[in-house]
């Protein structure tokens, strides 16, 4: 090693003896930290400049007239107004022509169109057959990248602040004809109507509890049916547009009471649904049986993982079907009348029996299975045997729905008369205030329409039993005190800010884990890696790899390592040299806020060591070729590192490739050193970077001889051309 450390002393003179000799180290020094620096401040905080981004907005909105309320409203109008205050984006409110011309030309970058019926389908949503609200939106991909993402963000945010404020606004109107009530409330000509709606209050309480009960039985057997109807894939989309309707018929029953009768009868077919459903997809489970079997011979194993596979849907079909039980028992037998317990039990019953057959058929399959993994089983009367079973199943299946159709549904359409008789009740009450205002008459309907069309304003009827109660609680102590200010406490003297929170109850509390001061920041180890990779590869092209035989005239013979680890020792104090220029830099002129900062330099460190000596090692053992090597490792580790996107984000090639890339770990170094870290991923990281040097010392000290005639060689094939 003493020659080695001559030959090091040697290069070290020659390369400050001479003036452009520094002028070129000093360049190649100096070349990574532009490179870093430049590319983390400019990516600093990109997203902050989004609101010059033009995205043309235009609404052709028709506007619509409720036969509820008979007024015009255009929410086109109102979104193109609150756009002008967003300064997300540079929202350019234009037509619709430019718009999309503007976007086909570059002008915009994206832009939006609201439909001619946008309010009606915002206004009409909760109406059968209704369609979903859409929003025209035109991108440019050609114009960036990153911007039809960055638009597409505006799009999506544009979208939630419709919804956001449409919601708002209704919940507002509902709310403050409540408060307008309450004002007209406080007149000497209403005081009279209060001791007849204390008494229509209490009866409404009552009823509406005990519906409520109802309602409660019907919900549960919507929701309990509707894991059955998902487990059969091939009917999915039919019986599930079944259980969408059946339940909209009770929400809406439950806020008008003139289609109570229908919407229940829509409801009670929902479980005769689940039954078909099962019974669906055990006839899928014969056929795809016969199938098993038909390429048993030629396909023995996938046959059997199939028949394995078909035995745990079977066990899973049976599982909702204990689970359809407990919720019929748990939450609808409670809620039956004693004549009608004997019809419920006959469906108990026959469910009790579908699920037994269920996990008979599940055990056959397992058996069925194992046997012929073993090659103990006759396939023919293995198959006959279970299809026998799934016969079975489908019976059991069959009677519990009979017994369903026949027995229970009677008794839903019985109870289904209640909501009935709430509708009436309710209807009394509008008549005793009718002598209040002219318009007050419609106040109840009104309301209930209301609390139906929006989610957030929907009440549970237990709800609306509790608010009827404590509304007759308020009443009977207006009327002792004769102050009908108190009723006003029902529903709060600002409608705009009950409003706003039904509109957006939750909030989002971001809590970073790793923080770092900003997206460039995020970005530092990416840049800071390829530009330590690119320094290392520089210096391999400008520096001589080739070292001389001699560490000074007259000096001893070095040997083959000698010569490597003696020349070597120039391009580790330039590379440390590199490293240590970009690292400081990156604190002290760029910003980064390393959350360890000794950690940070060594990581820097190491990497350049690890760099400088495997590009040396390749360029020393394959010359030019040796150098094209790097630069496709470097192009690979642009993308594979990982230091830009999520590896699981890339192709497949790239997550298998990316643990042998030296700059992964890299990375993984730098970033925690920067935001913070946890357990021993540091140093595990370093490890795994460190682990690079044995190859390269491998190739370097041993496999390198055999290849020192084949480089010599191709050097002088390349000089005879005179070009390279």
């Amino acid at each position: 090693m003493r020659n080695a450390w001559q030959l090091f002393r040697s290069d070290l003179r020659r390369a400050t003896s001479n003036v452009m000799a520094v002028i070129v180290l000093c360049g190649l020094v100096v070349i990574p930290s532009a490179f870093t620096w430049f590319n983390v401040i400019g990516s600093w905080e990109p997203f902050q400049n989004t609101k010059n981004l033009k995205v043309a907005v235009a609404s052709v909105d028709e506007g619509y007239s409720s036969p509820l309320i008979p007024l015009h409203i255009n929410i086109g109008d109102t979104v193109i107004s609150t756009l002008r205050a967003n300064d997300q984006l540079d929202w350019v409110i234009t037509s619709k022509e430019d718009a999309i011309a503007g976007t086909t030309s570059g002008d915009y970058y994206a832009a939006m169109v609201l439909p001619k019926d946008f309010s009606k389908r915002m206004l009409t949503f909760y109406t059968a057959g209704s369609k979903q609200t859409e929003v025209e939106y035109y991108t440019n991909d050609k114009s960036n990248p990153l911007a039809p993402l960055i638009t597409s963000e505006g799009a999506d945010d544009l979208s939630a602040k419709i919804n956001e404020e449409f919601t708002k606004e209704l919940s507002n109107v509902a709310l403050s004809i409540v408060s307008a009530l309450v004002k007209n409330l406080e007149s000497p000509e209403a005081q009279s109507t209060f001791v007849h709606l204390e008494d229509q209050l209490g009866v409404v309480s009552v009823q509406l509890r005990a519906t409520s009960n109802t309602a409660t039985m019907f919900t549960s057997l919507i929701q309990s049916s509707v894991p059955l109807v998902k487990s059969a894939s091939n009917l999915l989309g039919t019986v599930e547009n079944e259980f969408t309707s059946a339940t909209g018929d009770i929400q809406t029953a439950l806020g008008a009471s003139d289609d109570a009768r229908n919407a229940l009868a829509a409801a009670s077919h929902a479980l005769t649904a689940a039954f078909a459903a099962s019974a669906a997809q055990l006839t899928d489970f014969e056929a795809r049986l016969a199938v098993l079997f038909a390429d048993l011979d030629a396909h023995a194993s996938t046959s059997v993982a199939g028949i394995s596979d078909m035995a745990g849907q079977v066990g899973q079909l049976a599982d909702r079907n204990e689970a359809l039980r407990t919720s019929l028992v748990n939450d609808v037998q409670p809620n039956v009348p004693e004549e009608g317990r004997p019809a419920f039990d006959a469906v108990i019953a026959q469910l009790d029996d579908a699920i037994a057959q269920e996990r008979a058929l599940e055990s056959r399959l397992n058996e069925a299975a194992t046997a012929l993994a073993a090659g103990n089983a006759d396939a023919q009367q293995t198959q006959a045997e279970i299809l026998g079973f799934i016969s079975s199943a489908k019976t059991a299946i069959a009677n519990a729905n009979s017994a369903y159709a026949n027995n229970l549904l009677p008794l839903l359409d019985q109870l289904a008369a209640n909501l009935a008789a709430v509708g009436s009740t309710l209807g009394t009450i509008p008549s005793q205030l009718s002598g209040l205002s002219g318009n007050t008459g419609n106040v109840v309907t009104l309301l209930e329409r209301a609390a139906s069309d929006t989610a957030a304003l929907a009440k549970t009827l237990t709800e609306s039993a509790d608010s009827f109660a404590h509304m007759q609680e308020v009443v009977t102590e207006a009327n002792a005190t004769g102050d009908f200010s108190q009723i006003g406490t029902i529903i709060g003297s600002n409608p705009e800010t009950l409003a706003a929170a039904i509109a957006q109850p939750i909030g989002i509390d971001r809590i970073p884990v790793y923080p770092v001061v900003s997206f460039g920041a995020g970005m530092a180890p990416l840049y800071t890696v390829l530009s330590l990779w690119v320094g290392a590869l520089l210096m391999a092209v400008t520096l001589r790899v080739e070292a001389p035989r001699q560490a000074f005239d007259g000096g001893p013979k070095l040997k083959l390592d000698q010569q490597f680890f003696g020349r070597y020792g120039i391009f580790a104090v330039l590379g440390l040299a590199q490293s240590t220029l970009v690292f400081l830099g990156n604190i002290f002129l760029v910003g980064l806020q390393p959350a360890h900062p000794f950690l940070f330099m060594l990581s820097g460190w190491l990497t350049s060591l690890v760099f400088t000596f495997v590009i040396y090692t390749l360029v020393v053992s394959f010359s030019d070729a040796g150098k094209a090597l790097a630069v496709f490792v470097l192009v690979i580790q642009v993308a594979g590192a990982g230091g830009a996107y999520p590896l699981p984000l890339l192709p497949q090639w790239f997550q298998n490739v990316s643990p042998f890339l030296p700059a992964t770990h890299s990375i993984d170094a730098i970033r925690a050193a920067l935001a913070g870290t946890y357990h021993g991923d540091y140093w595990i990281a370093i490890g795994w970077l460190l682990a690079f040097i044995v190859p390269a010392l491998l190739l370097a000290l041993v496999l390198r001889k055999p290849l020192i005639g084949l480089n010599q060689m191709m050097e002088r094939q390349l000089q005879s051309t005179k070009l390279m």
